[in-house]
């Protein structure tokens, strides 16, 4: 037996004839906008898209279109998570769609837009301990990095021993940690900004970061310095 229909498919049809965007209708309905292109191109809706579309677009009402079951009950139009369509389909026109999907899914809190950096900075350090990862003092490697053929044959190769590495790294790490503390004094001042409006999750982030510090912090290095006279017994 075959499968009826999705009734959304009318519904976004209906939309789109009046001249709504893909990104538009995705954002009203739900859906992701590869879904409703896919039905635009089954379907051929711009077969049947009025010559008039843009001419019916600037003369269509503000707020929920027609057959819109998101806005009922919604006296102020479209419903809450739909406020974003208009931004939406302005950065449609300028940028590939994989962009706009990515910016359909960022957080537009300022202190989740932070936490996510703060999690990729120290992601980032954690993986370069892989990458850049020294074995020991003879972790050498050598790399070919051109090769000449015709008139002149020759290669050239590039030779890093292992202090060359170790400093290169020693570096990168110096600069990613210290734009990982510079996030995390921005998110602290922000959060205590916003404290009133901030969720107990957000307030609960920086707790977490205060304990792990402060752990790092009780845990004492003691180092003794020994003449070397009295390490033989002279």
């Amino acid at each position: 037996m075959a499968r009826a229909p999705d009734p959304r498919i009318e519904q976004a049809k209906a939309m789109y004839l009046e001249g709504e965007k893909l990104v538009e209708i995705a954002s009203q309905l739900n859906l992701p906008e590869g879904t409703v292109r896919r039905w635009k191109c089954t379907h051929k809706w711009d077969n049947e898209r009025s010559d008039k579309k843009n001419e019916r677009s600037r003369k269509r009402k503000r707020g929920a279109q027609p057959k819109n079951q998101n806005a009922v009950g919604n006296n102020g139009g479209a419903p809450e998570q739909n406020k974003n369509a208009e931004k939406f389909g302005f950065f449609s026109k300028y940028l590939p769609e994989e962009t706009v999907s990515i910016i359909q899914e960022m957080p537009t809190d300022p202190l989740d837009v932070l936490w996510d950096q703060i999690q990729i900075a120290y992601a980032a350090i954690i993986r370069a301990q892989q990458i850049m990862y020294v074995r020991d003092r003879d972790d050498k490697t050598i790399e070919k990095i051109e090769e000449k053929d015709g008139n002149v044959i020759g290669e050239r190769w590039e030779v890093q021993h292992a202090w060359d590495k170790q400093g290169k790294f020693l570096q990168a790490q110096a600069r990613a940690q210290s734009e990982l503390r510079s996030l995390i004094k921005q998110y602290d001042e922000l959060l205590h900004k916003r404290w009133d409006l901030a969720s107990d999750e957000q307030k609960a982030r920086i707790d977490v970061l205060r304990a792990k510090v402060e752990d790092k912090e009780d845990k004492q290095i003691h180092i003794t310095f020994t003449k070397a006279s009295e390490g033989h017994g002279g």
